[in-house]
């Protein structure tokens, strides 16, 4: 009983810690405007979730985030952007493949869709290796574009168990104000996490400093 009691309790701590998370993502998206609040909120969250789970000091919920938040504003800032312009770009060159009628531009479009939704995919990886190593700008670029093509295995369990998360969300809709964002950041970085253990090198750059880090394409 008192094994049972622990565990109880150390998944309501898990639970509160992600209900914590969840609003603090959400206030500090609006003090940024949205525009410019979301991916510094969303770095935040994947730099405390990371040092939560690499059981890294003790985990100071709100000060950690703050920090996180400010430091690497304008650096979160641009590496979101970035990736998000790149999508952009491929969804408007799938357009235009797709609206001329010829087979070839049929077949090209398909691609450019595909490039378009790996490109998403690196969204929900870039902040991961962002808060984990220390590179410079193009080779987080880099990282996170060339991530889902080269851990296809990972990039499947990740959207099997976020497509199980948002299935129990549409039958629980009132589920999202708690843990709507957080929780599935913490699966993103549960699953991911240990791929990031493999590549050493010294890297150099004007983003970060120049370290010992991981690099993993």
């Amino acid at each position: 009983m008192q094994d049972i009691g622990n565990k109880m309790n150390h998944v309501g701590e898990w639970v509160y810690r992600l209900l914590i998370l969840n609003f603090l993502w959400v206030g500090f998206t609006l003090l940024g405007l949205g525009i410019l609040g979301i991916f510094p909120a969303t770095h935040a969250l994947f730099a405390v979730l990371r040092k939560w789970l690499m059981n890294k000091k003790p985990v100071k919920m709100t000060k950690d985030f703050m920090y996180y938040y400010r430091n690497d504003f304008w650096k979160s800032n641009a590496l979101g952007y970035v990736i998000v312009l790149i999508a952009a770009i491929l969804w408007i060159d799938f357009r235009y493949f797709m609206s001329i009628t010829s087979f070839g531009m049929f077949v090209l479009g398909h691609f450019m869709l595909l490039f378009f939704v790996f490109s998403l995919l690196s969204l929900f990886i870039v902040f991961p290796i962002f808060t984990h190593s220390e590179l410079s700008f193009m080779q987080y670029v880099k990282n996170a574009l060339i991530y889902p093509f080269t851990h296809l295995g990972t990039m499947i369990l990740l959207a099997v168990s976020l497509g199980l998360y948002y299935f129990i969300v549409y039958q629980v809709p009132g589920f999202i104000p708690f843990l709507g964002i957080s929780f599935p950041c913490f699966v993103i970085m549960k699953i991911i996490l240990p791929t990031f253990q493999k590549k050493e090198q010294k890297v150099k750059g004007w983003f970060k400093g120049q370290k010992d880090t991981r690099i993993y394409y």
